[in-house]
């Protein structure tokens, strides 16, 4: 039985070290071509982009959108329905406290969601266009 775990935890290991190793070459393979791509003088910042994007899966964050924008606004929709849901509940059961709670829960949970929109258009005319 000893065996069968010390072979399953080196299988795992081999395993593992080619899935590594596998991304690393594709990684740099894909840098090879972006090089071989800027020592072009002709290319634009359109089609660099787009190489970017073909060659590692990534867009570049546009209008201020970033990943902590996008955690705001998902913590968002959930705090609104949930507060709407809380508030139904609380108003069904007579339960003012718990009516009280899912108001406040959605209107804060819809000023989460504003808030990456409001400023990604206070961003967008501070910047002269």
């Amino acid at each position: 039985m000893e065996f069968a775990v010390i072979l399953l935890i080196v299988f795992a290991f081999v395993l593992t070290k080619n899935v590594f190793e596998q991304r690393a070459r594709i990684r740099e393979r894909n840098l090879q071509l972006l090089e071989t791509a800027l020592q072009n003088p002709a290319i634009d910042r359109a089609t660099l982009e787009s190489l970017t994007q073909q060659l590692t899966g990534r867009r570049a964050p546009r209008d201020g959108t970033t990943p902590w924008m996008a955690f705001v606004l998902s913590v968002g929709w959930i705090a609104l329905f949930v507060g709407i849901g809380v508030a139904v509940v609380g108003g069904v059961f007579n339960d003012d406290d718990a009516t009280m709670g899912g108001v406040v829960a959605s209107v804060a949970g819809f000023g989460l969601v504003t808030w990456p929109f409001a400023l990604r258009e206070l961003e967008a005319r501070r910047q002269p266009q």
